[in-house]
C-alpha cells in the first residue's frame, strides 16, 4: 500500500486534506468508532437535512448508462447478480435530457451507478450532450481499469468535471500507473482517488445484500434521483434490485415520477430521519 501512495499524488487522494483526517485514519479503531457514532446519530442526520426542500426538484441526478462491470467485488451486489443486463439506449438518454432541459435542471449529474462507466463507448458523447444541453457538472466513478491517457483526454475534452477513481487492488494497475506518469499537474484537478476493497474501514451493505465489517455512516440524500439503465427509478443508490421502484422514465415523465405522493412521503420521512422501509433499516443497521 505504501508503494501505491508514492505512485498516486497526495493531492488527489481523498481523506488526506487535513492532518486531523490523517491521524484519525491511521488509527483504525478510532476511525471505526467515530463512524459508528455518526452512524447511530439520527440527530446529526436530521440537523443536516432539516432545511432541505424535498418537495422541490431534485438537486443531484444519477443516470446509469452502463450496468455492466468487468470486476466481481465481494462488497458489490454485481458479483452476485447473474441476470443479463443491457446498456441504456440512446432514445431513453435523449428523452431524459429533453425533460431535464424542460425542467431547467442545471445541477450535478453522475453517469455511474453500479456498472463501470468506461465500458460504455458513448460516454464522452453523453458527457458532451449534457454539457451542451444543460451545462451541469458531470462526474463518473470508475475502477480505472480502462482509464488510459487517451480516454482521460477524451473525457476532459468532452467536458467532464470529475473522475473518481477507486483502487480495489493492493497496488494500482499498470493502466493507472501509466495515466499518472503522463498527465500534467494541472490535469490532476479532474481526478480524486481512493482505496476501496473488502478491508475498507466502512462500506455500505447495499440494503443488506452484502456483508461488510463496519457499516458506512448515514449517507441518505432526500434530494437525489436515480435512473437505472432500464429507465426504472429506485429508492436510492443502495436499492440494487429496485425493491422500492417509483416508476419508469420510458413510460412516464421524470417530473411525474418525482411528484408521486408515495415518493414525496418517503423523501420527507428520510429528511426527518424516519426509516420505516425494511431496506433502509438493513442498510443503516437499525434493529
Amino acid at each position: 500500500m505504501k508503494k501505491s501512495r508514492n505512485i498516486i499524488p497526495n493531492e488527489v487522494i481523498q481523506g488526506r486534506n487535513t492532518w486531523l483526517k490523517r491521524i484519525i485514519k491511521s488509527n483504525r479503531l478510532l476511525y471505526r468508532l467515530i463512524f459508528q457514532l455518526r452512524n447511530c446519530n439520527h440527530f446529526v442526520f436530521i440537523l443536516k437535512n432539516f432545511w432541505r426542500d424535498t418537495d422541490s426538484l431534485f438537486k443531484f441526478l444519477i443516470i446509469e448508462t452502463c450496468p455492466l462491470c468487468n470486476r466481481q467485488c465481494s462488497f458489490c451486489p454485481v458479483s452476485q447478480d447473474k441476470i443479463p443486463k443491457e446498456m441504456m439506449n440512446d432514445k431513453l438518454f435523449n428523452k431524459i435530457l429533453t425533460e431535464l432541459k424542460e425542467l431547467n435542471f442545471h445541477d450535478n449529474i453522475c453517469l455511474t451507478s453500479y456498472g463501470e462507466p468506461l465500458l460504455d463507448k458513448r460516454l464522452a458523447r453523453f458527457i458532451k450532450q449534457i454539457k451542451t444541453t444543460l451545462g451541469s457538472e458531470v462526474a463518473i466513478f470508475t475502477n480505472g481499469d480502462f482509464l488510459t491517457i487517451e480516454k482521460f483526454k477524451e473525457l476532459v475534452s468532452a467536458g467532464i468535471d470529475r473522475i473518481h477513481i477507486s483502487q480495489h487492488d493492493s497496488e494500482p494497475s499498470e493502466t493507472i500507473k501509466n495515466l499518472f506518469s503522463q498527465i500534467s499537474q494541472d490535469e490532476l484537478k479532474y481526478i480524486s482517488y481512493e482505496f476501496t476493497n473488502e478491508n475498507s474501514v466502512t462500506l455500505a451493505n447495499r440494503g443488506g445484500l452484502v456483508e461488510v465489517k463496519t457499516l458506512h455512516p448515514f449517507y441518505c440524500s432526500p434530494q437525489q434521483m436515480i435512473i437505472r439503465a432500464d429507465g426504472s427509478v429506485p429508492l436510492c443508490c443502495n436499492d440494487y434490485y429496485k425493491e422500492v421502484n417509483f416508476g419508469n422514465v420510458k413510460e412516464e415523465k421524470l417530473i411525474a415520477i418525482w411528484n408521486k405522493p408515495f415518493y414525496r412521503k418517503i423523501r420527507n420521512e428520510i429528511k426527518k430521519g424516519i426509516f420505516n422501509l425494511e431496506i433502509c433499516k438493513k442498510c443503516l443497521g437499525i434493529k
